[in-house]
């Protein structure tokens, strides 16, 4: 059962369920790197899909995010259509709202 929405959790709204093809790209130079301009709160494996763990690019430790459970129920439907049912090694969790960001309905001209 996922945890109920509350005001210090509104964080956990927001994700999307996308794969690494989406996350990545490559530099002039060829080499791998994570994109910038989308905000990625961290990546859920096929071997350990109980917990949510950190992306990083030095191929260290992963970090312990959340766990699984406590996502969203729509959010939890898309790691496992795209881990099980597409056959995927890596579903990578990103924010669709950016904080900070200005509303573009609001905007004045």
């Amino acid at each position: 059962m996922s945890r109920g929405f509350h005001k210090e959790n509104k964080d956990l709204v927001g994700l999307k369920v996308v794969t690494s093809d989406k996350v990545w790209t490559t530099d002039k130079h060829g080499k791998r790197k994570l994109r910038t301009d989308i905000d990625i709160y961290g990546r859920v494996d096929k071997g350990t899909s109980a917990f949510v763990t950190s992306t990083n690019l030095t191929g260290g430790n992963h970090k312990v995010v959340e766990n699984t459970c406590e996502l969203p129920k729509g959010v939890r439907n898309g790691v496992v259509s795209l881990l099980k049912n597409k056959n995927r090694s890596v579903a990578y969790l990103i924010r669709t709202d950016r904080k900070g960001g200005e509303n573009p309905q609001t905007k004045k001209y």
